[in-house]
C-alpha cells in the first residue's frame, strides 16, 4: 500500500506541473505584441525596432510580416541545429568582427577636429588651374630615407588637379624647391619635391567650389590622422610573423 501511495503522490505532482506549464501557456504573456510559437516579442520590443526603420518605409502591415517570416525562418533554421554549425559560427565571428572595428572607425573619424584654413584654401585655389613638375624620390628603408639615399627618383610635370589626392593636398605647404619628408607607402618610402609651378594655359579656368574643397580637405586631413594613429598602434604593439611568407 505505501508503494502505491507513492506511486499516487508522483503522479499528482507530475499532473500539476503539466498542468501548469499547459495553463501558463495559454495564459497571455504580459505586454506581448507578437507571439511566434514560443518566441515572445514584447510590444517594447517591437516599438524598438519598428521606431529604427526610416520614417518612409514605415508601414507596420508589411513590418508585421516580414518580422514574422524572418523569426519562421530563424526558429526553423535552429531546429536543423544550423545555428551550432561551423560555418554559422565563423560568419557570425566576421560580423561581429567587421562591426567592431567600424564602429571603432567611425567614433576615432568624429572624435578627430581639423581646420581648414583660408590660406590653404587660398593656395589650392592658386594652383588649381596651374600645371606643376615635382620629382619623386623612392627609398628602400626608412634609414635611407632620413638619411636621403634614395634608390630612384622620377620629375613629371602634370595638371595640379590630376595628382592624387595625398600629392595634391600635401603639396599645398610646399613653395617651389621644398620638398616634403619621406611618409612610407606600402613597402617602400617615398618623398615629394614641388620643382616649380606655370599657369596651363590649354586648359579653361576650373570653377572653384569653396565649401566642397574644405570638405574634401577636412577629410584628408583626417584620413591622414587616422593612418598615423593607426601607424602607432602597430609600432607600440608586439608582433611576431611565424609562418614564412614566401610560401
Amino acid at each position: 500500500m505505501r508503494y502505491i501511495f507513492y506511486i499516487l503522490c508522483i503522479l499528482v505532482i507530475l499532473s500539476a506541473v503539466v498542468g501548469y506549464q499547459f495553463i501558463k501557456k495559454r495564459q497571455p504573456v504580459q505586454n506581448a505584441a507578437i507571439i511566434i510559437n514560443d518566441r515572445i516579442i514584447t510590444t517594447d520590443e517591437f516599438n524598438t525596432l519598428y521606431n529604427s526603420l526610416p520614417a518612409d518605409r514605415r508601414s507596420k502591415t508589411d513590418f508585421i510580416n516580414s518580422l514574422i517570416v524572418k523569426e519562421l525562418l530563424i526558429q526553423e533554421a535552429q531546429e536543423k541545429v544550423i545555428d551550432k554549425e561551423e560555418p554559422f559560427r565563423c560568419s557570425i565571428k566576421n560580423f561581429y568582427e567587421q562591426s567592431l572595428i567600424k564602429l571603432l572607425m567611425d567614433r576615432k573619424f568624429s572624435s578627430i577636429q581639423v581646420i581648414v584654413t583660408d590660406d590653404e584654401l587660398k593656395r589650392y585655389r592658386e594652383l588649381s588651374n596651374r600645371n606643376v613638375t615635382i620629382t619623386i624620390f623612392n627609398y628602400d628603408d626608412e634609414n635611407k630615407a632620413k638619411k636621403g639615399v634614395y634608390r630612384d627618383s622620377e620629375q613629371m610635370t602634370v595638371s595640379f588637379e590630376d595628382l592624387c589626392d595625398d600629392i595634391r593636398y600635401s603639396i599645398i605647404s610646399l613653395n617651389e624647391g621644398d620638398m616634403l619628408a619621406p611618409i612610407k607607402m606600402g613597402e617602400k618610402y617615398t618623398a615629394v619635391r614641388l620643382d616649380k609651378t606655370e599657369k596651363d594655359l590649354s586648359q579653361p579656368a576650373t570653377q572653384f567650389d569653396r565649401e566642397q574643397i574644405r570638405q574634401t580637405f577636412t577629410e584628408w586631413k583626417k584620413e591622414k590622422i587616422i593612418d598615423d594613429w593607426i601607424a602607432r598602434l602597430s609600432e607600440n604593439a608586439s608582433i611576431k610573423i611565424l609562418i614564412n611568407i614566401n610560401d
